[in-house]
């Protein structure tokens, strides 16, 4: 299933692993609008995007799946480095087996480096009757 660009969350490369992952990954560059106002004179990805790629690359996973999936929470996350315009994002979430809720881990990386890591919690959607 083809899904449009995204100009808040641009993912490319959706796969999954031989070890069942689910990876993306994204690069925003300067003119994104998540960099205005956050800060102006040295720009920064502000948290709540990296949390947003995490959810995004479950949900789109999940789509490529015929599986409707939610993220309806997150707990010990940790950012670990600062993103700036321009660089490329990784993203790894544990695949979700099917189930009706599921704690995952995910982690960001840039450059081979940790940005964020955590689990988010999954759910599957029930199809509206």
């Amino acid at each position: 299933m083809q899904i449009p660009q995204d100009r808040w969350l641009p993912i490319k490369d959706t796969r999954i692993t031989p070890e069942g992952r689910w990876e993306s990954s994204v690069r925003f560059g300067p003119s994104s609008e998540w960099f205005s106002g956050h800060f102006d004179e040295s720009p920064l990805l502000p948290g709540v995007a990296i949390l947003a790629l995490a959810v995004e690359t479950v949900k789109r996973q999940g789509g490529e799946l015929g599986r409707a999936l939610m993220v309806f929470g997150f707990s010990g996350v940790r950012f670990k480095r600062l993103v700036f315009p321009d660089e490329e994002l990784y993203v790894s979430v544990m695949g979700m087996a099917p189930g009706s809720e599921a704690s995952l881990d995910f982690h960001v990386t840039c450059h081979g480096e940790t940005v964020a890591q955590g689990i988010l919690k999954a759910k599957e959607e029930r199809p509206r009757e």
